[in-house]
C-alpha cells in the first residue's frame, strides 16, 4: 500500500483538525460519540474519529507518566518496563516513554495542550511540538503547525532542535538488507538467535545478532570492504528533558476533557499501580475501538473506485496530517482490515479489546496465508490465551512449518500448543508440497551502512548458511575448563520461566516448595528465576508458584491481600480462565 494515494485537503480546508467534529448521540465509540448521525463521505468519518484520538492520547500520555514515575511495573510483578508494555495495554516502552514526554512538555505549553485536546492540531504534530516549543514561543508554533504538513513540520522542529540531539541514528541512517532462504536456513538462523541471546543475558534484536555472526566469520576470513551507499542520514529529534513539565500537572487534566473519557484522567496521583494499569489499558482498548473503526474507512478511501475531489497525494502524508498517525500504522492496519476479512474473529477480538495490537500484528503473517480452513479462529483464540512472549514463537514456529514440514504445520495449524512440538526423526525428510523449498522464508534486518558493507563483502566469500554455520560451530564448543551448566536453567532454556519475563541473565535456582518446608532438590521441585522475580516478587509475597516443573506449574502474578490476583498462568505462559484452576500436584509453598 506504499503507493495508494489519497485525496489531500483543498485550499479552503487547510487542516483538518481546524474544526471539531459533529456529535450524536446515537451513535458512538467507547462511550461518547464520534460519528455524526448523517451518512457522510468517507473521509469526514475519517476526520470524525480521528478527531476523538487527540483527547485520548492527551489521557494515556498523564497515566503513562504516572505509571513510569512511580515504577508501577515492579508492583505487577514485570521486571521491566517493556515487558510490562507488550504483556498489558499492548504498547512498547518506548511509546510509553513517548506519551510521558509529552506530557511533562504540555504541563508548561497551555495553549498546546488545548490545541491537542480541542482537535486543531492532531498528535502527529502536537508531539513534535513539544519537543522544541517554550511558553513564550508556542502560539508561533502552532500556527506554523496549522499551516505546514507533519513532513515539513519535522523538517522545522530539527532545524531548532538543541545541539545536543545532532548524530543520533534513525531509519534514515541505516540499510535495508532482505534475504530469501530455505526453511532450513531460517531453523539455524533461529538457533543462532537463541545462542545469542543466551550469551547477551537478554532478547537481541536482529541486527544485533546478524553483527555477531559476521564478526565471527571475520575472524576466520579476511575481506575487503566495498563500501553500500545508502540513504542520506537524518538527526533524529532528541526526548525532552526530563523535569520539563511541572509535577503533578495531570491534576487539572480531566476538566477540558471530553465527560466520558475525563474520569481516566482524574486524581491520577492518589492512583496505585493497580488503578494505573486499569486506566491505561482501558484506554488503549478505546484507542483500539477508533482503529477498528477507521480501518475500513481507510482501506475504502485508498481503492481505485473511492471517488475524491481535489488533488491526490501519498498514504503515508494523508495518514499523518490528517489522521495524526505514523504511516507504518496506518499501513498495520490495511493489513488488519485484510486480515479481518479472511478472519472475523480477529476483528472482533481486536475492536474489543480482547486482542491488543501487538498480538494482532504478530497473528497477521499467519492468517495472511492463503489456505483454506477454519484455523484461523483457533489461532485468535490461542492468542487471547497467551503472553506475547509465547505467541510470537508459536506464529514463528507455525510459519516455519508451514514452509518446511507439511505433516508437522497440519498437527498445530488445528492445535497452536502442538507448534513447539519436536518433528519426530522419521519425518524430518518430509517437505510442504505446495511452496518452494528452496526461498520459502524472507529474512529482513535494517542496519547501519558499515555493517551492510561488510556483510556484503562477506557474502561474496561466503554464503548466509556458511555464515551461520561457523558461527553454530564455533559457538557449540564447550570449554572443558568452564564449569557444567546448571541442568535446571538449561532445561528452562536459560530464561525465567515466569510468564512474560523476559530476563536471561542473574538467574536463580529457585525452590516451588521451599527448603525450609521441606522441598526436595528434584529437578520437579526447582525452575529458573531472575533475582527481580525471585527477591522483590516470589519472597516478597508479590507472587505465588505451586506445581511441578517444568509443565505443571501454576503462576499467580500481583497478588493482593483479599483481592485475586492480576494475572493467572499454568506452564507455557498459558492464562488460567476464571474457574479452570485446578490444582497442581504438589503443594505450594507457605
Amino acid at each position: 500500500m506504499a503507493t495508494a494515494g489519497v485525496r489531500a485537503r483543498g485550499a479552503e480546508h487547510p487542516n483538518a483538525h481546524a474544526h471539531a467534529p459533529e456529535r450524536a448521540a446515537s451513535r458512538g465509540i467507547g462511550g461518547w460519540s464520534v460519528v455524526g448521525a448523517s451518512e457522510d463521505a468517507a473521509e469526514a468519518r475519517l476526520a470524525q474519529l480521528a478527531a476523538a484520538v487527540g483527547p485520548l492520547r492527551r489521557v494515556m500520555a498523564a497515566v503513562a507518566e504516572h505509571l513510569i514515575a512511580c515504577r508501577a511495573h515492579e508492583r505487577l510483578c514485570y521486571a521491566r518496563l517493556s515487558d510490562y508494555a507488550r504483556e498489558r495495554p499492548g504498547l512498547s516502552a518506548r511509546q510509553l516513554h513517548e506519551l510521558a514526554r509529552v506530557h511533562r512538555a504540555l504541563a508548561g505549553l497551555p495553549a498546546l495542550e488545548r490545541a491537542l485536546v480541542a482537535n486543531r492540531l492532531p498528535w502527529s504534530k502536537v508531539r513534535l511540538v513539544a519537543r522544541v516549543a517554550t511558553r513564550a514561543d508556542e502560539e508561533a508554533w502552532i500556527a506554523l503547525a496549522a499551516r505546514q504538513s507533519t513532513r515539513g513540520l519535522e523538517q522545522e522542529v530539527r532545524r531548532s532542535a538543541r545541539p545536543e540531539a545532532d548524530g543520533v541514528e534513525d531509519e534514515g541512517s541505516t540499510t535495508r538488507i532482505a534475504l530469501r532462504c530455505t526453511p532450513a536456513v531460517r531453523a539455524k538462523w533461529d538457533l543462532v538467535r537463541e545462542l545469542a541471546e543466551r550469551v547477551a543475558g537478554s532478547c537481541l534484536p536482529g541486527r544485533d545478532v546478524l553483527e555477531l555472526v559476521v564478526a565471527e566469520a571475520c575472524s576466520q576470513f579476511a575481506v575487503e570492504l566495498e563500501p553500500i551507499a545508502g540513504p542520506d542520514p537524518r538527526t533524529s529529534l532528541e526526548p525532552c528533558a526530563a523535569g520539563c513539565g511541572a509535577p503533578g500537572a495531570g491534576r487539572a487534566l480531566a476538566q477540558d476533557l471530553p465527560l466520558p473519557i475525563a474520569a481516566l484522567a482524574a486524581n491520577l496521583d492518589g492512583a496505585d499501580a493497580f488503578e494505573l494499569d486499569r486506566r491505561l489499558c482501558r484506554a488503549v482498548r478505546l484507542e483500539q475501538t477508533l482503529d477498528a473503526a477507521i480501518a475500513p474507512l481507510l482501506r475504502r478511501v485508498c481503492s481505485a473506485e473511492y471517488e475524491w475531489r481535489g488533488d491526490y497525494r501519498s498514504l503515508p502524508g494523508y495518514a499523518r496530517d490528517e489522521l495524526g498517525m505514523s504511516a507504518s500504522k496506518a499501513r498495520a492496519l490495511l493489513r488488519l482490515e485484510r486480515g479481518g476479512e479472511l478472519c472475523p474473529e480477529l476483528r472482533d477480538a481486536y475492536r474489543s479489546g480482547r486482542l491488543s495490537w501487538v498480538k494482532a500484528r504478530c497473528l497477521l503473517p499467519l492468517l495472511l496465508l492463503d489456505l483454506p480452513g477454519e484455523w484461523r479462529a483457533i489461532w485468535v483464540a490461542w492468542a487471547e490465551r497467551v503472553t506475547v512472549r509465547r505467541l510470537e514463537r508459536d506464529v514463528e514456529r507455525a510459519l516455519l512449518l508451514r514452509a518446511g514440514h507439511d505433516r508437522a504445520w497440519h498437527r498445530c495449524k488445528f492445535d497452536p500448543e502442538r507448534a513447539r512440538d519436536p518433528i519426530p526423526q522419521n519425518e524430518q525428510h518430509l517437505c510442504a508440497h505446495d511452496v518452494d523449498p528452496e526461498a520459502t522464508e524472507q529474512l529482513e534486518w535494517r542496519v547501519p551502512h558499515d555493517l551492510a558493507a561488510l556483510f556484503s563483502a562477506l557474502r561474496r566469500k561466503l554464503s548466509f548458511e556458511a555464515m551461520l554455520d561457523h558461527a553454530l560451530v564455533t559457538w557449540l564448543l564447550r570449554d572443558p575448563t568452564a564449569g557444567r551448566p546448571d541442568p535446571v536453567i538449561e532445561r528452562d532454556g536459560y530464561r525465567c520461566v515466569v510468564p512474560g519475563c523476559t530476563s536471561r541473565r542473574n538467574l536463580h535456582d529457585h525452590h516451588v516448595v521451599f527448603r525450609s518446608a521441606g522441598g526436595s532438590d528434584d529437578p520437579a521441585n526447582r525452575i529458573a528465576l531472575c533475582a527481580f522475580h525471585h527477591q522483590r516478587c516470589l519472597h516478597a509475597g508479590r507472587m505465588r508458584i505451586r506445581g511441578r516443573a517444568p509443565d505443571a506449574l501454576v503462576f499467580e502474578l500481583a497478588v493482593r491481600p483479599g483481592r485475586v490476583a492480576l494475572a493467572r498462568y499454568r506452564s507455557g505462559d498459558v492464562a488460567i480462565e476464571p474457574g479452570d484452576l485446578a490444582e497442581p500436584g504438589s503443594r505450594c509453598a507457605a
